[in-house]
């Protein structure tokens, strides 16, 4: 789960890497909003890159939309 200290304006990428073994998950807490209200499955594959951009509208409210599988 990703906690901050987040303030309105702020913005930024989160890559995300699979170890050699993939599989590896990750949780987001409320304040994280997706399109439709759902958070994406990251990709699980060994080696697989996933990024997730985001901005802050308001502390407790943070929009954000994910490339998956990038190569």
């Amino acid at each position: 789960t990703r906690s901050c200290n987040e303030v309105a304006g702020q913005s930024g990428s989160i890559i995300i890497t699979q170890d050699g073994t993939g599989s590896r998950t990750a949780s987001w807490n409320s304040a994280w909003k997706w399109a439709a209200g759902t958070a994406p499955t990251l990709s699980t594959a060994a080696g697989a890159v996933d990024r997730i951009d985001f901005l802050v509208v308001a502390a407790g409210n943070i929009h954000a939309v994910a490339s998956l599988d990038v190569k």
